[in-house]
């Protein structure tokens, strides 16, 4: 009952905490709706079609992906032949894919799927709704009306096709003939039938063996395309910062306020002791408020986020982080996991606080308790000194970091930069308050302005804190991402040989038609399968005009192949050939170079990137000629949305989580200097005279903040620099980005004013 009475008294001492904890819990639930709506499905067009067979795989992709191989014109027919002999099979219907685009229109990411054969649009149950089913070249199935023409890119090029039936399958559907012609092989087969599910893939692997997998129910998500996958996992990476960073904020806000709780709660912990409390019994209390806090927060949080979640599920979509037609659903696992999360951070953020209350002995405790501590221990230099080290340490050897670790080194540098700094603020916050208050020297109120602040260093400390890593992170994160922005634009132009490109124009790739006749070279890329020996890889290859069979050095010392050997070459039509290697050459074109007439009859589907002019541009549909520079700035431009949309939500987190440190740490700071106040008064200080005071005191743990957040921020940048200067051998100017730092410093600013302004305003109105 006693520590009941007292979880109630101290309620209203944790306000901070538990909007931290709702605020976590409801990023985590949120996050972890969006996350789990968003795992591989099997594809709307197979809805219908509870077995599918899909072609056999050979491996990993670069991506991670299984690496599925085309079955061969033969192979089809015989797989086909057999599936067909399945009792309870109704109809064995292949599946190709290929590149088609409504012209006038932008791709969305999906235009190299929208292509099927009209017998395909059984597999998910679509039937036409008006017309016929195409039965020629050039005539298409889709949602407009029936003789109408429409004008679409393919990868041969623009084409005008008529419409015959109308029906609700996504994409364009055209005669099976006609598909198979323009697709570059087929990877999936569907079945449709009145027998039993299980049976049927049962039998059905039985009888193609190592043809084909055979894939049923929820396993069907494997037929997922790898471009959609992609887009999921891009989606992917921001739900799992946001987790990520929502359960250290929340972490690091408990432990600051659990902090300054207890440092508060000095003479009323003593007194505990003095009674017969035991350290156990301490901890327990300090336990039980704060779970009891985490609960209810929790409570709070999750409907919140489980809310949210679907209001978002739009814009993902529309910044290419989820694919079309995502929507969030209700994940119940989501909501109880955040929950249980909620509580466990909390109370992993509480252990410190709870183990240092108790240990400090009765009579300690209650000296103590008119005095603030010392704000540097020993376990605290050590701590400090240590991560400073190692985050030093890490920026010098950037430069010899793999290209691949170099950013990841760069964030780690930085956060142990931030934290050595948060550990040894209380060092250097003496001289800094002394500096910036030698113009108010002789002052009154510079004079209690300078006391007051160095005689609470643990306070200032605790406020600049949250101050410090948010403007440390805003300055390293925009600056590392502008540098880098700067440098990939010098590096890649360099790699382009010509002042002029004929780039796509709202496609995913040249059009054939778009690259013939004009003045230049390209490259078609592809994607092959490599055999010697017993080693077998995939590799990405690029079809060039009269260029013999290449390989890189790295490609041909995987495959333990020399100048003059032949490697079995699968195209990827599902056709395998043997091909002498005439060239190994480190400055390739792509890790394989192949004849481009090859790549062309083995994939018609396949699309060029771009033409390096090397005269005037002819002009083509889907194609724009550009700068390279401004080739080079799109692309950048491009991923930089992406990482733009990433970099300040993150930062928008971290600054809402700053927002409440720094207003609860205020908040209960000044709360608890009411006899301060109250003496301030008698002495004949007016409220206005107070108000200065506490808010010179504020500015001033937001300057301390920002200064080393700043300073951090910068020394971290220039290891970055450093290590991309090093690898493109050439110098790269430093971004510093003054106006996101400055920005966000001000808002800190202005809440630290106002989290002081509030209890002053109430207290010393109520003395008068």
């Amino acid at each position: 009952m006693i520590a009941w009475a007292m979880v109630r008294h101290r309620f209203a001492s944790f306000a901070g905490t538990f909007v931290a904890i709702a605020l976590g819990v409801a990023v985590v639930a949120g996050s972890a709706t969006l996350y789990l709506s968003s795992r591989p499905q099997p594809p709307e067009r197979y809805r219908a079609s509870p077995v599918m067979v899909q072609a056999p795989s050979v491996g990993t992709s670069d991506s991670g992906q299984p690496e599925v191989r085309s079955w061969t014109p033969d192979e089809l027919t015989e797989v086909t032949r057999r599936l067909a002999e399945v009792p309870g099979v109704t109809a064995v219907i292949p599946d190709p894919v290929f590149y088609v685009q409504e012209r006038g229109t932008e791709d969305d990411g999906t235009a190299q799927l929208a292509g099927h054969t009209w017998s395909s649009a059984a597999l998910g149950g679509y039937a036409l709704t008006a017309g016929r089913a195409p039965v020629a070249r050039g005539e298409v199935v889709t949602a407009r009306t029936p003789g109408s023409t429409l004008e679409v890119l393919t990868a041969a090029g623009p084409e005008t096709w008529t419409v015959t039936g109308t029906t609700g399958a996504p994409g364009f559907s055209v005669a099976d003939r006609d598909a198979l012609g323009r697709a570059s092989g087929v990877r999936v087969i569907g079945l449709t039938g009145t027998g039993d599910q299980a049976r049927v893939a049962d039998a059905a692997q039985a009888l193609i063996g190592a043809a084909g997998t055979v894939r049923t129910g929820p396993d069907r998500a494997a037929l997922e395309p790898e471009a959609v996958t992609r887009i999921r996992w891009l989606g992917a990476q921001l739900l799992i910062a946001l987790v990520t960073l929502g359960a250290f904020a929340t972490v690091f806000v408990v432990a600051s306020t659990c902090a300054l709780t207890a440092a508060q709660r000095r003479r009323e912990l003593g007194l505990l002791r003095a009674a017969g409390a035991t350290p156990g019994q301490v901890r327990r209390l300090m336990y039980a408020e704060t779970a009891l806090v985490a609960v209810l927060a929790g409570l709070a949080g999750a409907p919140l986020g489980v809310t949210l979640a679907p209001l978002l599920a739009g814009p993902m979509t529309d910044f290419g982080l989820e694919p079309p037609g995502y929507t969030a659903t209700w994940q119940p696992a989501a909501a109880g996991g955040a929950i249980l999360l909620g509580l466990v951070v909390a109370l992993a953020g509480v252990a410190v606080a709870a183990r240092r209350a108790s240990r400090v002995p009765p009579l300690a405790a209650m000296r103590e308790a008119a005095a603030e501590t010392r704000a540097m221990t020993p376990a605290r230099w050590v701590a400090g000194l240590l991560t400073t080290a190692a985050g030093v340490a890490l920026l010098a050897v950037m430069p010899a970091v793999s290209t691949q670790s170099k950013t990841s080194a760069g964030l780690g540098a930085a956060m142990l930069l931030l934290t050595g700094a948060a550990l040894l603020a209380p060092v250097v916050i003496g001289p800094l308050v002394r500096l910036a208050t030698a113009p108010w020297r002789g002052s009154a109120t510079g004079t209690v302005v300078r006391e007051g602040t160095l005689t609470g260093v643990r306070r200032v400390a605790s406020t600049a804190a949250p101050v410090l890593v948010t403007v440390g992170m805003t300055v390293l994160l925009t600056g590392m991402i502008a540098t880098i922005e700067e440098a990939a634009g010098i590096d890649g132009t360099a790699d382009i040989p010509a002042a002029t490109v004929l780039a796509p124009d709202g496609t995913p790739g040249l059009t054939e038609a778009a690259v013939q006749g004009q003045p230049g070279t390209s490259r078609l890329d592809t994607r092959v399968l490599l055999r010697h020996g017993t080693v077998t890889t995939g590799e990405q290859a690029a079809g060039v005009a009269g260029a013999p069979v290449t390989l890189t050095p790295q490609t041909a010392k995987e495959l333990g192949v020399s100048r003059g050997e032949a490697i079995t070459l699968r195209w990827a039509d599902g056709t395998v050939a043997e091909l002498p290697v005439r060239r190994i050459d480190p400055d390739a074109d792509a890790p394989v170079v192949l004849p481009r007439d090859l790549v062309r009859r083995h994939d018609p589907d396949a699309l060029t990137g771009m033409v390096v002019l090397t005269g005037e541009p002819r002009p083509a549909a889907g194609a724009r000629a550009l700068s390279a520079r401004d080739w080079v700035q799109e692309d950048i431009d491009e991923e930089g949305r992406l990482i733009d949309l990433f970099l300040w939500v993150l930062i928008g987190l971290t600054a809402g989580y700053t927002a409440i440190a720094v207003s609860n740490t205020l908040l209960m700071a000044t709360a608890a200097r009411r006899p301060e106040f109250r003496a301030l008064r008698l002495a004949g200080a007016g409220l206005g005279q107070v108000l200065r005071i506490t808010t010179a005191e504020a500015l001033l743990a937001a300057l301390v903040g920002a200064l080393l957040g700043g300073a951090v921020g910068a020394l971290s940048l220039t290891g970055v620099r450093a290590s991309v200067e090093d690898e493109l051998g050439q110098p790269v100017a430093l971004v510093i980005p003054w106006g996101a730092a400055l920005g966000v410093a001000g808002l800190c600013a202005v809440l630290a004013v106002a989290s002081t302004a509030i209890p002053v305003l109430r207290r010393t109105t109520a003395t008068r």
